[in-house]
Protein backbone atom coordinates (compact mmCIF):
# COMPACT_ATOMS: atom_id res chain seq x y z
CA UNK A 1 0.00 0.00 0.00
CA UNK A 2 0.97 3.52 -0.53
CA UNK A 3 1.74 6.61 1.82
CA UNK A 4 -1.56 8.46 2.59
CA UNK A 5 -1.00 11.90 3.14
CA UNK A 6 -3.07 14.71 4.33
CA UNK A 7 -1.78 17.66 2.63
CA UNK A 8 -3.03 19.07 -0.67
CA UNK A 9 -2.16 17.08 -4.35
CA UNK A 10 0.59 19.07 -5.51
CA UNK A 11 1.81 20.62 -2.32
CA UNK A 12 5.58 18.81 -1.94
CA UNK A 13 6.04 20.51 -5.23
CA UNK A 14 5.24 24.02 -4.59
CA UNK A 15 7.97 23.27 -1.41
CA UNK A 16 10.68 22.03 -3.04
CA UNK A 17 10.26 24.50 -5.49
CA UNK A 18 10.59 27.80 -2.80
CA UNK A 19 13.68 25.65 -1.75
CA UNK A 20 14.78 25.43 -4.71
CA UNK A 21 14.72 29.21 -5.57
CA UNK A 22 16.25 30.13 -1.87
CA UNK A 23 19.69 32.15 -3.24
CA UNK A 24 22.22 30.89 -0.71
CA UNK A 25 22.23 33.31 2.16
CA UNK A 26 25.75 34.85 3.48
CA UNK A 27 26.88 34.91 6.92
CA UNK A 28 26.85 38.52 7.79
CA UNK A 29 30.39 37.89 9.65
CA UNK A 30 31.77 36.04 6.07
CA UNK A 31 30.24 39.19 4.19
CA UNK A 32 32.26 41.36 6.80
CA UNK A 33 35.39 39.69 6.34
CA UNK A 34 34.96 39.62 2.53
CA UNK A 35 34.58 43.18 2.22
CA UNK A 36 36.90 44.34 4.63
CA UNK A 37 39.75 42.75 3.08
CA UNK A 38 38.64 43.30 -0.57
CA UNK A 39 38.17 47.23 0.71
CA UNK A 40 41.84 46.93 2.42
CA UNK A 41 43.10 45.82 -0.38
CA UNK A 42 41.61 48.53 -2.85
CA UNK A 43 42.02 51.27 -0.03
CA UNK A 44 46.11 50.16 0.25
CA UNK A 45 46.71 49.75 -3.65
CA UNK A 46 44.93 52.90 -4.24
CA UNK A 47 46.52 55.20 -1.40
CA UNK A 48 50.18 53.50 -2.15
CA UNK A 49 49.89 54.78 -5.84
CA UNK A 50 48.38 58.55 -4.83
CA UNK A 51 51.30 58.70 -1.93
CA UNK A 52 54.30 57.96 -3.92
CA UNK A 53 52.59 60.41 -6.70
CA UNK A 54 52.20 62.98 -4.26
CA UNK A 55 54.64 62.05 -1.41
CA UNK A 56 56.11 65.35 -1.46
CA UNK A 57 52.44 67.08 -0.64
CA UNK A 58 51.78 65.08 2.22
CA UNK A 59 55.23 66.00 4.27
CA UNK A 60 53.23 68.40 5.71
CA UNK A 61 51.05 65.35 7.69
CA UNK A 62 54.86 64.16 9.22
CA UNK A 63 55.91 67.94 9.90
CA UNK A 64 52.45 68.41 11.99
CA UNK A 65 52.45 64.83 13.90
CA UNK A 66 56.24 66.27 14.66
CA UNK A 67 55.09 69.40 15.79
CA UNK A 68 51.78 68.26 18.20
CA UNK A 69 53.86 65.50 19.64
CA UNK A 70 57.05 67.76 20.26
CA UNK A 71 54.75 70.73 21.75
CA UNK A 72 52.61 68.13 23.66
CA UNK A 73 55.23 66.91 25.67
CA UNK A 74 57.30 70.36 26.12
CA UNK A 75 54.18 71.25 28.04
CA UNK A 76 56.43 69.03 30.74
CA UNK A 77 59.48 69.28 30.13
CA UNK A 78 62.13 72.09 28.77
CA UNK A 79 64.17 69.76 27.08
CA UNK A 80 62.17 68.97 24.04
CA UNK A 81 62.99 70.34 20.51
CA UNK A 82 61.35 70.05 17.73
CA UNK A 83 61.74 71.26 13.68
CA UNK A 84 60.25 69.34 10.35
CA UNK A 85 60.10 66.33 11.16
CA UNK A 86 62.56 65.57 13.89
CA UNK A 87 61.51 65.84 17.72
CA UNK A 88 64.39 65.70 20.51
CA UNK A 89 63.90 64.80 24.04
CA UNK A 90 67.36 64.94 26.30
CA UNK A 91 69.48 64.24 23.39
CA UNK A 92 66.87 61.11 22.24
CA UNK A 93 65.97 62.20 18.90
CA UNK A 94 63.34 60.86 16.31
CA UNK A 95 62.59 61.32 12.43
CA UNK A 96 59.02 61.03 11.96
CA UNK A 97 58.24 59.55 8.69
CA UNK A 98 55.38 58.30 6.77
CA UNK A 99 54.13 55.09 9.25
CA UNK A 100 55.03 57.05 11.98
CA UNK A 101 51.56 59.58 11.08
CA UNK A 102 49.03 56.81 11.78
CA UNK A 103 47.42 57.54 8.46
CA UNK A 104 48.15 53.65 8.09
CA UNK A 105 46.44 52.53 11.24
CA UNK A 106 43.66 55.08 10.14
CA UNK A 107 43.57 53.44 6.58
CA UNK A 108 42.60 49.77 8.07
CA UNK A 109 40.31 51.63 10.22
CA UNK A 110 38.31 52.80 7.42
CA UNK A 111 38.40 49.85 5.90
CA UNK A 112 36.82 47.97 8.78
CA UNK A 113 33.84 50.62 9.28
CA UNK A 114 32.86 51.20 5.26
CA UNK A 115 32.95 46.82 5.47
CA UNK A 116 30.24 47.20 8.47
CA UNK A 117 26.52 47.03 7.36
CA UNK A 118 24.64 50.20 8.50
CA UNK A 119 23.57 53.56 7.69
CA UNK A 120 25.96 55.62 5.64
CA UNK A 121 25.52 58.40 8.58
CA UNK A 122 26.50 56.08 11.24
CA UNK A 123 29.77 55.00 9.27
CA UNK A 124 30.36 59.20 8.83
CA UNK A 125 30.06 59.28 12.73
CA UNK A 126 32.57 56.60 12.75
CA UNK A 127 35.35 58.14 10.64
CA UNK A 128 34.73 61.62 12.33
CA UNK A 129 35.06 59.86 16.07
CA UNK A 130 37.88 56.97 15.20
CA UNK A 131 40.54 59.20 13.20
CA UNK A 132 40.83 61.70 15.60
CA UNK A 133 41.10 58.62 18.14
CA UNK A 134 43.70 56.94 16.18
CA UNK A 135 45.49 60.07 15.99
CA UNK A 136 45.71 61.18 19.28
CA UNK A 137 46.56 57.73 20.22
CA UNK A 138 49.69 57.83 17.81
CA UNK A 139 50.79 61.23 19.46
CA UNK A 140 50.81 59.27 22.72
CA UNK A 141 52.85 56.67 21.13
CA UNK A 142 55.47 58.67 19.95
CA UNK A 143 55.42 60.62 23.26
CA UNK A 144 55.53 57.53 24.84
CA UNK A 145 58.80 56.47 22.30
CA UNK A 146 60.38 59.38 22.90
CA UNK A 147 60.50 58.88 26.97
CA UNK A 148 61.84 55.45 26.65
CA UNK A 149 64.56 56.74 24.35
CA UNK A 150 65.58 59.23 26.38
CA UNK A 151 65.61 56.84 29.24
CA UNK A 152 66.67 53.24 27.53
CA UNK A 153 67.50 52.69 23.92
CA UNK A 154 66.94 48.95 24.31
CA UNK A 155 63.60 49.70 26.07
CA UNK A 156 63.14 52.18 23.22
CA UNK A 157 63.62 49.39 20.26
CA UNK A 158 61.30 46.80 22.35
CA UNK A 159 58.81 49.32 22.60
CA UNK A 160 58.70 50.37 18.91
CA UNK A 161 59.22 47.28 17.24
CA UNK A 162 57.02 45.00 19.56
CA UNK A 163 54.74 46.54 22.14
CA UNK A 164 53.29 49.33 19.93
CA UNK A 165 52.64 46.75 16.94
CA UNK A 166 50.69 44.63 19.17
CA UNK A 167 48.71 47.99 20.81
CA UNK A 168 48.11 49.37 17.15
CA UNK A 169 45.85 46.37 16.64
CA UNK A 170 44.66 46.61 19.97
CA UNK A 171 43.81 50.60 19.77
CA UNK A 172 42.13 49.88 16.25
CA UNK A 173 39.91 47.15 17.02
CA UNK A 174 38.93 49.02 20.67
CA UNK A 175 37.95 52.13 18.48
CA UNK A 176 36.07 50.24 16.24
CA UNK A 177 34.08 47.93 18.40
CA UNK A 178 33.58 51.27 20.88
CA UNK A 179 32.30 52.70 17.24
CA UNK A 180 29.52 49.43 17.13
CA UNK A 181 28.38 49.75 20.61
CA UNK A 182 28.18 53.41 21.32
CA UNK A 183 26.91 54.89 17.83
CA UNK A 184 25.78 51.58 15.44
CA UNK A 185 23.53 49.59 18.37
CA UNK A 186 22.86 52.38 20.88
CA UNK A 187 19.15 52.58 19.53
CA UNK A 188 19.08 48.84 18.95
CA UNK A 189 19.01 49.00 15.02
CA UNK A 190 22.22 48.59 12.99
Amino acid sequence: MGKHSNKPAGSENKNSDRVKDRKPRISPVVRFVVTFLVLLVLISVGFSQLFTRFHDQILWLMEDTAAISGGVLSLFSDQVYYSGVFVTYKGFSVEIIDECTGMFEMLIYLAAVFSFSTTVRKKLIGVAIGIPAIFVFNVVRIIILLLAGASSFRMFNFMHLYFWQVTLIIMISTIWIGWLYLVVYRDGRK
